[in-house]
């Protein structure tokens, strides 16, 4: 074997071993690129699980509340307005001067009062007028409620477009998000005015929440999320994870806004406006 020979083989040799490195490094790459691709296709399917139990969770939470709320509303209530009735004709059969008389009437506004709370706790519980009439004159009629309580004026101005669609559950998620933030502004930020803006931007329906009570920001809201003892900011926050929705706090010089964003389904076949604009006083 002579010079030459011996330095085609040294050239194969380095060749050969370069060739080797390069596709063991292309092998390497594939492989982590791989694993990468598989754990994020992984990570999506976990929040995808996390999203359908969470989901099946507040389903089931609504089942029972509906549950709950027809039989108070059916059973209860109508075994009360039976009571109702029947000492109301008792009472219709004695004197004036009966002794039992005044107990009796006593016992009937007692009966009122429980009647109307029932009422009230089955219409908090279900939504019907919500699912009877919708998410714009549900947040009207909330409104409008909410101004009654304060005692003093609040507005309420919607400017969405006619070829909106929403699912009954994106619906209820909003409207239940929509009334846990104002009950939470009546107990901590006691405002006396709340006014409400709906309106869509950027395929998102929007609700606007300006008060002039103690406000909070966005860093106070994440840092009550994640280490206060309340209930409330969970719901939510798991309503708002099902809807794909946004939370965003502001303090302002007096008072404060609450933003929240849902993204919607657009039929683009129209684009109609329709402008609603209510003042409550």
């Amino acid at each position: 074997m002579d010079i030459k020979e011996n330095l085609i083989l040294i050239l194969s040799g380095i060749f050969f071993t370069f060739t080797l490195s390069v596709g063991i490094v292309f092998i390497l790459i594939f492989f982590k690129k791989k694993t990468t691709y598989l754990q994020s296709i992984y990570e999506i399917e976990l929040k995808n699980k996390e999203l359908e139990m969470m989901n099946a969770v507040v389903q089931a939470q609504e089942t029972e509340r509906t549950n709950i709320a027809r039989n108070l509303h059916d059973e209860v209530g109508a075994i009360l307005a039976m009571a109702q009735r029947n000492l109301s004709a008792s009472l219709d059969s004695m004197t004036g001067d009966d002794v039992l008389r005044e107990d009796i009437e006593f016992t009937l506004d007692v009966l009122d009062q429980s009647v109307d709370k029932i009422r009230a706790i089955s219409h908090g519980m279900l939504p019907h007028f919500l699912l009877k009439f919708g998410l714009l004159k549900a947040l009207q009629r909330l409104i409008d409620q909410t101004a009654k309580s304060l005692g003093n004026p609040c507005s309420y101005s919607a400017t969405v477009s006619a070829d909106i669609l929403l699912e009954q559950r994106q619906e209820i998620h909003f409207y239940c998000i929509t009334t846990e933030l104002m009950n939470n502004l009546m107990k901590h930020a006691r405002p006396q005015f709340i006014n409400l803006k709906l309106d869509t931007k950027e395929n998102c329906l929007n609700l606007h929440i300006h008060h002039d009570g103690v406000a909070i920001n966005q860093a106070d809201y994440e840092y009550l999320l994640h280490h206060g003892n309340g209930m409330g900011l969970e719901s939510i926050a798991h309503r708002l994870r099902i809807i794909s929705g946004k939370l965003k706090y502001q303090r302002q010089t007096k008072g404060g806004s609450i933003e929240i964003s849902m993204p919607l389904k657009m039929n683009e076949a129209t684009n109609i406006h329709e402008e609603i604009s209510i003042p409550l006083t």
